[in-house]
């Protein structure tokens, strides 16, 4: 037991109590990395992530470099999904109702931006493309809308596919970071486009329950 000093207000005279003279100090480096993160991070603020930000952080970070042919493979994909929204907008008696048409909308034509960023990065040049809107000329049926806005990235995709097989028959390729930008823009494209059908499906499931029930 340590010796208290009789004028125990003097803190400053009290012996520091056995083997507590090293006391651990945080690392302020460590402590200000951590928060950086947290503020990069929107699945740290304050909520845990979700099973869609985990399939995207493990989708977008591949171990290895990615390849033209991995790229041109996403392409594909993304095309056949293109298609695949094609087919249903093309469903007899289709309607839609107004939060559809806006979602619809807004994916299609986030998908589209990915796109064209994504075919600009393998050489494809788009800055003077009109875009779906000038083609249409503004047309009030949103199905013909729609229709066009798929046809937009369907023209995007084999612009890009063209540039790639150019590139390997010149015996070229393209900066590792900057295919790596291509494959996170045809992801985020990929997860709209999902989305749209998920919307769209709903829509003609609909359509073809009433057929059968009136046949």
């Amino acid at each position: 037991m340590p010796d208290l000093p009789k004028d125990i207000t003097d803190v400053d005279k009290i012996d520091p109590v056995q083997g507590e003279s090293k006391t651990s100090v945080p690392d302020q480096n460590a402590f200000k990395e951590q928060m950086q993160q947290a503020d990069t991070n929107p699945a740290q603020k304050g909520k845990a992530p979700s099973p869609m930000d985990i399939a995207n952080t493990s989708k977008i970070a591949p171990n290895s470099p990615p390849t033209l042919d991995q790229v041109q493979s996403q392409m594909n994909s993304v095309s056949g999904s293109l298609g695949d929204i094609k087919n249903q907008l093309h469903t007899k008696n289709l309607k839609l109702k107004s939060s559809e048409k806006y979602l619809i909308r807004k994916k299609l034509g986030n998908a589209n931006d990915h796109l064209k960023h994504a075919a600009k990065n393998v050489g494809v040049d788009n800055e003077d493309d009109e875009g779906y809107d000038a083609k249409l000329g503004r047309s009030k049926n949103p199905i013909a809308r729609f229709l066009s806005m798929v046809s937009d990235g369907q023209h995007q995709m084999v612009q890009a596919a063209q540039s790639i097989n150019k590139l390997n028959s010149d015996g070229k390729s393209i900066n590792p970071g900057q295919l790596l930008l291509v494959q996170i823009k045809l992801q985020k494209a990929q997860q709209e486009l999902n989305y749209t059908t998920v919307i769209l499906g709903n829509a003609t499931s609909m359509i073809k329950t009433l057929m059968n029930t009136q046949i």
